[in-house]
């Protein structure tokens, strides 16, 4: 799940949620990470939601449907198309609308700058005044994610081209997204609390 997926399954309050966006960004076994408990829990947590991805048959099988150069970044492309459905379907599953949830959410990260690592930290307001987690709902948008991720990871050049696959592919990574989505929040509920998450999982996350 990319970034919007994993603010959207934090647990309401801003350490959950920083520390749910900072699992993509963050390193090392938990005990090590100097950040307050709630913040690190959250990263846990996005661990957790990370491997029972990787290992959920329908996002193994739809992987598959992406093709050429792109199939070797086939993880990264489908989280994206995920957070454009759950951009597109987020007023029948949060309670919050969107603009607001992530508006909400970027005072936040304002707020805890002293949490964020350098390479957030440094150009966090560039990143807010171009709308950094607002780009996932229409394909214009999602291009532009793509060419994001191309552009400041050269090694990842073909992902610029994903929209080929996807504008063939977007019906069944549709129904994949929605068929993956309600097995996942049923995995987090059995999971319990963050921080009581952390407590148990602590000595196995590396």
């Amino acid at each position: 799940m990319n970034y919007l997926a994993h603010l959207f399954l934090a647990e309401d309050h801003a350490a959950s949620r920083i520390g749910n966006l900072l699992g993509d960004f963050i390193t090392g076994r938990p005990e090590e990470i100097d950040l307050p408990d709630a913040v690190v829990a959250g990263i846990v947590r996005h661990r957790a939601i990370d491997r029972f991805t990787d290992d959920h048959p329908v996002v193994v099988r739809t992987r598959g449907l992406f093709t050429g150069p792109r199939r070797r970044f086939a993880n990264a492309i489908l989280d994206i198309c995920f957070d454009h459905f759950l951009a597109n379907g987020w007023e029948k599953l949060h309670s919050t609308p969107l603009r607001v949830f992530l508006d909400r959410f970027y005072g936040e990260l304002r707020t805890h700058r002293d949490w964020l690592p350098e390479e957030i930290s440094r150009n966090l307001d560039a990143r807010i005044e171009d709308d950094w987690l607002g780009h996932y709902d229409t394909e214009a948008g999602l291009q532009e994610v793509f060419d994001r991720v191309a552009h400041h990871r050269p090694a990842c050049a073909a992902v610029a081209t994903a929209m080929e696959d996807f504008v063939v592919q977007r019906e069944e990574i549709k129904a994949a997204f929605e068929s993956f989505l309600p097995d996942l929040s049923a995995h987090l509920v059995r999971l319990g609390a963050e921080l009581g998450r952390r407590a148990s999982t602590a000595g196995q996350e590396g």
